[in-house]
Formats: C-alpha cells, structure tokens, sequence
C-alpha cells in the first residue's frame, strides 16, 4: 500500500522501505524483508528485497560513552538524514515496543519523535500493532498511548482472542483516497486475498471486543500487571540476570554470563533455548525463550494469582537451569 501510494500520486523517487533493526513483522518474504531478525531469516536472505534499517535506542546495550538520551538522538539522526534524501517511501516499526526482537520497549517519545518526521518529510508512517496492540503493553490503542498517529496501522492476533484468524489495515483518508479513480486508472489495491472479509472471524471479533468492554478488561490489565513489579528485586538480583524490562503484559529478562560486561549467557551444549524451555517445562510452565532472552508473554485474562504463581515459577526456573549450565545465580 505504502509503495503504491507514491505511483498514485505520480512520485517516483519514493522506492525505499525504512524501518528499525531488529523488528519483527511476519514470516512472509516482504514482512521478512521489513523485520529482518538474522536468526529467524538468515536463510532467507539473498530472495529479500533490501530496506533501510536503523538501529533502535534501548536502555540496556547501548554503546560506550553515550548516555540512553544521547543514544536516542544519533538513532533519530540517522533516521532524520536518510528522510532528507525524499526517497523513502514508508517508515515502518513495531508500536510501543520491539517483541520478537527480545522485548526492546522503547524510550519515552520515542515513537512519537519518528511520526513527528514523518510528518516533516511526508514520509508514510506504518506501524504493526499485531503483537502490541489490544491491552499486550496496557493500553488499547497502543499509538494512542505513544502520541504517533499513523499514516497505516497493521492489527492481528488479540482482535479475534486467537480464536479465529483475522488480521485488519487500516488507513487514513490521505491514503485511501489515493487509490480511488476511474477502472482504467489502475490505481485500485490488486491484493485481495481468499478469506478477506470472512463473515465468522468477523462475528468472532465483534464479540471479543464487546467481552473487552464488559469485563472492562484494559482496566483490569492495568491492575494485573503490577504483579510484574514485585519481582523486579529478585530477578535484577540474581548474577545470571543483566536486564528486566516490562510494560502491560510483557516482560523480557535477559540473561548474561557476566553482568559488567552484559556477556550473553550461552550453553557449551543444548542451547540456551531448549535448556530452559524445558526447564520451564518442569516447573509447570511454559516460557517463550529467545536466545538468551526469556519473555513471559501472558495471557491478557490471566488472574493476579496466576501471574503471581508463574512468576514464581520463573524466578524457579532461572536459578535451576542457569546451575545447569554453570552460571552463577
């Protein structure tokens, strides 16, 4: 949509996809292209079409003599000078947060900054709310909470509870309107797929979001996820944990050999990963790890209680498989 927008609208120069290194946005070879994760996609690498990536401020890793404010700025530069050429097309970026990535939740304004030069350099500003959106970092609309409308606005996953698949786009009128004209004009959206429109995931996702508004459920996230907090001290703590980054119902807790140097942890046989999946799976849970990252990623209706218990279970299940593989706890 992003490049065709510009053919409508007679602008040939706009060619290039922007967006940020070590996004996500799906399996397909353009989502592959836009959110190239190496381990996910190294595969795949010669059949995608290139994009412009930059690099995304965190608190974490950031490099030697800048503070996190100065990290931000040079990111938004990068970004701001490649703007200024006028051949980038579409900026696209996970909104609030980077999730397959390793939970990267990005600085205050942030978000808001990129739209702002956008703006600036009518630049289309696209965000993926698949994973973000629908109460996962505490809000509904998770563009509404960082103050960037955009341009185009992908949804997924939580609109229909996972219980049916269904995905929706959604465009502002600057958009939409481009693609309006006469049949021989050739400015309509060729892409239409076999289950577009799909009359039961529709119904599916009209009741989930009215359950949304009886059980009143943005609210009870809000309240749920400071269950989080209470084990900030404890994870923080332990010599194996460099990092604990949380909002809404999601947490990332990265693993390290060695704290001042934030070395990651890794295992000298089974990766990191199936070591502690199944760890997990001995403790009665389920963990989604990512290299030496665990995510806990509940779900939206989890009970105080229950978030409590897998927590705990967590905490269990760190110290048990970081002893197996010759960490300090």
């Amino acid at each position: 949509m992003s490049l065709q927008y510009w053919i409508n609208v007679n602008d040939k120069n706009r060619t290039e996809i922007a967006t940020l290194k070590n996004g996500y946005h799906g399996d397909t070879f353009g989502a592959m292209s836009v959110g190239y994760v190496p381990e996910f996609f190294g595969n795949f690498k010669r059949q995608l079409f290139s994009t412009r990536q930059f690099p995304v401020p965190r608190q974490y890793h950031i490099p030697k003599g800048l503070s996190v404010e100065d990290y931000q700025d040079y990111c938004l530069d990068k970004i701001e000078e490649r703007f200024a050429k006028n051949t980038v097309a579409a900026f696209v970026m996970e909104s609030g947060a980077q999730v397959a990535g390793g939970v990267i939740i990005y600085p205050p304004k942030f978000q808001q900054r990129i739209g702002k030069l956008c703006k600036k350099y009518d630049v289309l500003f696209v965000l993926d709310e698949v994973a973000t959106g629908f109460g996962r970092m505490g809000s509904m609309i998770q563009y509404t909470a960082q103050n960037s409308t955009p341009d185009i606005v992908a949804y997924g996953k939580m609109l229909t509870g996972g219980y049916l698949t269904m995905a929706a786009t959604l465009a502002n009128k600057r958009v939409y309107e481009s693609f309006l004209g006469q049949y021989h004009d050739l400015k309509h959206l060729f892409h239409g797929h076999t289950y577009t429109g799909n009359p039961m995931a529709a119904a599916v996702a009209n009741e989930n979001l009215l359950m949304y508004k009886q059980n009143n459920l943005i609210s009870q996230i809000k309240k749920t996820s400071k269950v989080f907090e209470q084990f900030y001290d404890e994870l923080s703590g332990m010599d194996v944990v460099g990092d604990v980054r949380h909002k809404g119902m999601l947490m990332g807790i990265e693993l390290v050999s060695n704290k001042r140097t934030k070395t990651p942890l890794r295992s000298q046989g089974p990766s990191i990963n199936h070591i502690f999946y199944n760890e997990g799976k001995r403790h009665g849970i389920y963990l989604r790890t990512l290299g030496n990252i665990v995510m806990l990623v509940p779900p939206l209706a989890i009970t105080p209680d229950e978030l409590c218990l897998l927590l705990q279970r967590t905490v269990h299940t760190i110290k048990s498989a970081s002893s197996k593989v010759g960490a300090r706890v």
